[in-house]
């Protein structure tokens, strides 16, 4: 892969006001539609679709198994699997990106047979590994072959059936995954345990467009009763929450406003919930979701990260940026990922006071209990940040909280490896500068 010499510069101290941003559309749905896709040989059009780079490694991922992409505009296309003959991924397409083992069923759908590499690429923020997947498709028929870190998985005959199954823990990609292999299995499959974020129930929709038949009923639980065939459908992706909750913590962070256009309530209620209680002003309209810092500062609090409907993991890291401004003890308990904080270390040496704890700091005890693991944070504030020099890490939204925490301090701050960045945020620079930011890319 080319290197990537290019710099952000961030001259920060600068409030952000005034500001109104389009948020794109959401990434974490896209590459699964587009892997929902493979199930059936008819037309699927995509319309509201993130310009991002993850977007893109699954629609080549998408064309290396023999599907074809015609593309309308930078947010519009259609997909055809028609001529999909491909089913075996190569290591470097699943090095790129773990999205790669949703594939799976799809493709025992169509040849009966599949192999991928366990090595997956993706965030580095802790375990993930594929025993959930594996398991999964396993208890619905599946052979499964490990050769080295080579899956080879095979059906019968009878292609993949229905099962009962009880997730281990609500796995956001397990529950997509057999949801996507389950809508054509033969009988029914009960999927307990589930996640349920917004992005699922999109899913949902668009298996549903397909023909698919889908339940869900409570308690984090689906009921999906096969059907021998889908068809094609059109979609519009949701708005990605994830960028929302960025971008407007930039705003906060720096004691300004912003209006975030087109975004709605309902996926963003936690967020909304948890900055009404550190003291900021918020409205939402039909325009959109307005945001505002409060004029005396933020007050510290507690949050509990967690599956949905809780504070999602991808917004604790410009948040942690939004502790280190808000006035006393603010404490954070991570309880789905269990590596997700070392990014704090580029924050105490910009000047923050963050204490890491191996101990569950929450209501409740979680997974991590008594495992030995650094999963909460305490956070004493307000302490003014100054500007440094880092190289972005792979975690994508310990990426993003440093561009905040760039445009919260004092003085200039270089980021380099910024195409961790553009993964999963369309023309940040630009949507930043709009907000008011001076921010630039530097070349080499």
């Amino acid at each position: 892969m080319e290197v990537d010499s290019r710099r952000l510069k961030i001259v920060g101290g600068k409030k952000l006001t005034g500001g109104e941003i389009s948020i794109a559309g959401s990434s974490n749905q896209v590459t699964k539609c587009i892997i929902a896709s493979l199930l059936t040989d008819d037309p699927v059009t995509i319309k509201g679709a993130p310009d991002v780079d993850e977007r893109k490694v699954v629609a080549g991922l998408f064309s290396y198994l023999g599907g074809e992409i015609s593309y309308h505009s930078e947010e519009e296309f259609t997909l055809s699997a028609k001529h999909v003959g491909v089913h075996e991924i190569t290591e470097e397409l699943c090095s790129r990106n773990r999205i790669s083992v949703l594939a799976a069923g799809p493709l025992l759908h169509r040849f009966g047979e599949v192999s991928f590499y366990g090595v997956l690429g993706g965030d580095k923020i802790g375990k993930r590994p594929v025993n959930f997947h594996i398991e999964g498709l396993r208890q619905m028929g599946a052979e499964v072959v490990l050769e080295g870190n080579k899956y080879h998985l095979s059906v019968g005959d009878g292609g993949l059936h229905g099962a009962h199954i009880q997730l281990p823990y609500p796995s956001v990609m397990t529950t997509e995954n057999i949801l996507i292999a389950a809508s054509r299995a033969k009988g029914r499959t009960i999927i307990e345990n589930a996640a349920i974020e917004p992005e699922i129930l999109e899913l949902c929709k668009m298996l549903q467009k397909m023909g698919a038949d889908i339940t869900q009923r409570p308690n984090r639980t689906f009921v999906v009763q096969g059907v021998p065939k889908l068809r094609g459908c059109e979609l519009r992706c949701m708005f990605d929450r994830n960028q929302a909750v960025s971008f407007a913590v930039a705003a906060l962070a720096t004691g300004g406003d912003v209006l975030l256009k087109n975004v709605s309530h309902d996926p963003v209620y936690p967020f909304v919930n948890l900055i009404q209680r550190m003291g900021a002003e918020f409205n939402i309209s039909s325009k959109g979701l307005f945001v505002k810092a409060p004029r005396d500062g933020f007050s510290g609090t507690h949050v509990e990260v967690e599956v949905h409907p809780g504070f999602m993991t991808d917004w604790q890291q410009p948040f942690m940026v939004l502790f280190t401004q808000a006035k006393g003890v603010s404490l954070l308990h991570e309880t789905v990922f269990e590596e997700r904080l070392g990014y704090t270390e580029f924050l105490n040496e910009m000047g923050a006071k963050i204490t890491l704890s191996t101990k569950c700091l929450g209501e409740t005890p979680c997974r991590f209990r008594d495992k030995n693991f650094v999963h909460s944070a305490i956070i004493q504030g307000e302490t003014p940040l100054s500007g440094r020099e880092f190289r972005l890490p792979t975690d994508i939204r310990a990426g993003k909280c440093l561009v905040i925490a760039g445009l919260a301090a004092q003085g200039e701050t270089y980021l380099s490896n910024i195409r961790e960045l553009e993964r999963k945020y369309d023309n940040i620079v630009p949507k930043l500068q709009q907000m008011g930011a001076n921010i630039e890319v530097l070349d080499g």
